[in-house]
């Protein structure tokens, strides 16, 4: 398959230098870890080498010819390289098996009509090599996020790939399933595939990879070898300097023994429906509670539900002991309960607009004088909590889109501070971002808890479950089945603890 080799690639935008000549050599049948804070240079890379950009100075060659990658269909089918994005390409409006075979519509015409029966048949292999077992008429956006990535996943490997870019496709999956998928990542790389897998979990990369690239500001700050796998705490601290310049992101904020008979902020009994049985939850105030365990157990959905976004369930919300009928997310707003999706480009942001809008929307009405709005007074408001969240942007005019998933998620925390939330459901707070962003995240949630704003919020990554709550309650099978206080947890226990 011979090697994939980058040569000084450099990649401008208007007022930046995204790659700054990044150099590097890609073995056959090795699997290589690309590590580095949100705004690093990743993204700019992988889409490069897919042919979505073209760079500005710099050569690749395979096997020491010069390449010219112009689109991803010339990358994927002329030159052997794929990817699967952490932002799903699959088109919602059609069938898990049309999107399979997108790309290969016509192996299945056959005197002038479609052969329906085979490309089911062949769909359901495809998806199985990924231990995906689902009716292939489904629509893709019937599916979890999980499912999405691994069916992307599988239509990749049914192109044969020699070169794999694998970019955070393992941010929204339990532990079990990534274990599986690093199964096949190995099987691929005793095949003699080369594999670059992206993940701002390092753990992972220390696990599964051989070699670990790390960029920082656009320039690649070096190679740490981990053929041997030894001393992962030394590596691990080693890879974050490379890129942070310090040691941060590896310490948690210090939990403050509670007391146990804080107030009771918000208080869920006997929550139930088709998925939720009985559940019972009592948060405090100055806590921050994980729900844990493996995806799909219920966490989210009980959210969902406290923050009056299921159409149906049974039980009693109360706040500060007021019993509160939450039916819809007005009323939840209305009574200070502020829900914070795992999908912030999706359900939280308006992306194509700035900063001052994205964070002003949801508490404008409140500063508004006799129907008008003082724009002078509504962006010095804005700029007050941009400067107090720390959010990287040069103006309230830069549109969203353009930032970092740290500065977008602070964006969106900004939007409901405003508000004046008495609690915070957060799901999955720090999907996607990297080790400075979150150590952020974590701080400003102790922050908040430290002021009396308690958080609620699904956790899955095991280093957060363990370090970031007071309080851990796990479930299994819609279920709260274990608890375990935050300072007193046994790792192996804890896991033990989710199969039920």
């Amino acid at each position: 398959m011979g090697t994939l080799t980058l040569d000084s690639i450099t990649k401008r935008f208007p007022g930046v230098e995204a790659l700054k000549g990044i150099s590097f050599v890609l073995d056959e049948g090795r699997i290589y870890g690309l590590v580095g804070e949100n705004g690093a240079g990743k993204s700019t890379l992988v889409k490069i080498l897919m042919g979505l950009f073209p760079p500005d100075e710099g050569s690749i060659s395979m096997a020491e010819e010069r390449l010219q990658i112009r689109d991803p269909h010339q990358a994927r089918f002329l030159f052997g390289i794929d990817a699967v994005f952490q932002e799903h390409a699959l088109i919602p409006q059609m069938s898990i098996m049309e999107n399979v075979f997108l790309d290969q519509l016509d192996r299945f015409h056959d005197r002038g009509l479609l052969n329906y029966r085979r490309m089911v048949s062949e769909a359901r292999e495809v998806i199985g090599k990924v231990g995906l077992d689902l009716d292939v008429n489904l629509p893709a956006d019937a599916i979890s996020a999980t499912e999405k990535s691994l069916i992307e996943f599988s239509i990749a490997l049914h192109r044969d790939p020699k070169f794999l870019i694998l970019d955070e496709v393992t941010a929204t999956m339990a532990s079990d399933i990534v274990q599986d998928l690093f199964e096949i990542m190995k099987e691929l790389k005793e095949a003699g595939k080369t594999i670059i897998f992206i993940s701002h979990r390092l753990q992972e990369v220390l696990s599964i990879c051989d070699e670990i690239l790390v960029l920082k500001d656009g320039a690649l700050q070096g190679s740490v070898d981990n053929t041997e796998k030894k001393d992962p705490v030394a590596i691990r601290k080693k890879i974050v300097l490379m890129m942070t310049g310090t040691e941060k992101g590896l310490h948690f904020p210090t939990r403050d023994t509670k007391e146990s008979e804080a107030p009771v902020v918000l208080s869920l009994r006997n929550i139930r429906n088709t998925r939720l049985r009985d559940i019972n939850v009592d948060v405090r105030e100055g806590e921050i509670v994980a729900l844990a365990g493996l995806r799909g157990q219920g966490q989210s959905m009980l959210l969902r539900a406290a923050a009056g976004m299921l159409a149906h369930f049974e039980g009693e919300i109360s706040l500060r002991g007021e019993l509160k009928r939450i039916r819809n997310p007005f009323n939840a707003v209305e009574s200070g309960i502020f829900y914070v999706s795992d999908r912030r480009d999706d359900e939280e942001l308006w992306l194509s607009h700035d900063v001052w809008l994205n964070i002003s929307l949801g508490s404008i009405s409140d500063r508004a004088r006799l129907g008008f709005i003082r724009m002078k007074e509504d962006r010095g408001v804005i700029q007050e909590m941009v400067e107090n969240l720390r959010i990287e942007t040069p103006s309230l005019s830069k549109i969203v889109q353009q930032l970092s998933g740290g500065n977008r998620q602070k964006v969106v925390l900004g939007k409901y501070l405003l508000s004046k939330p008495r609690i915070l459901l957060m799901d999955q707070p720090t999907i996607g971002l990297d080790v400075g962003a979150k150590a952020e995240i974590y701080a400003l949630l102790r922050s908040l808890a430290n002021e009396g704003i308690p958080t609620l919020a699904v956790l899955t990554d095991l280093e957060e479950v363990v370090n970031l709550p007071d309080r851990i309650l796990v479930m299994h099978e819609g279920r709260i089945t274990r608890e375990f206080q935050g300072t007193e947890v046994d790792e192996e226990e804890l896991v033990d603890s989710y199969y039920g």
